[in-house]
């Protein structure tokens, strides 16, 4: 059997604060915070503001890409990272916490696809 090529890290966020959902240079640390911590290297970033709210940023990666996708108005966002470079142990409770903190959300669900 061929091993996994990737690991999908699939953060569902809700109860977020619709001011930070909406802040595009807070997300944007963010993401840059969640790739440094997992010692991933960033190659560009693009993102783009919908009218009148909510955001959508992608960041690509040497090692793959990570993307978030924000709903201000219903306290949600998605953010999604693909890698090729296997996690440390501790990589998705340590990020969604950082993810929780960051957009002062209730919840931040974690699903690993591998």
């Amino acid at each position: 059997m061929v091993p996994p090529r990737n690991t999908v890290h699939l953060f569902e966020v809700s109860g977020a604060d619709p001011a930070r959902l909406d802040d595009l240079e807070l997300v944007q640390r963010l993401l840059a915070r969640v790739v440094g911590e997992a010692g991933l290297t960033p190659v560009a970033e693009t993102a783009h503001r919908f009218s009148p709210q909510g955001l959508s940023l992608a960041v690509l990666l040497a090692e793959s890409h990570i993307a978030a996708h924000t709903w201000p108005e219903a306290g949600t966002a998605y953010l999604t990272l693909t890698t090729c470079r296997p996690p440390d142990p501790d990589f998705g409770a340590a990020t969604a916490a950082l993810v929780r903190e960051g957009l002062a959300a209730d919840r931040v669900e974690l699903r690993e696809l591998v």
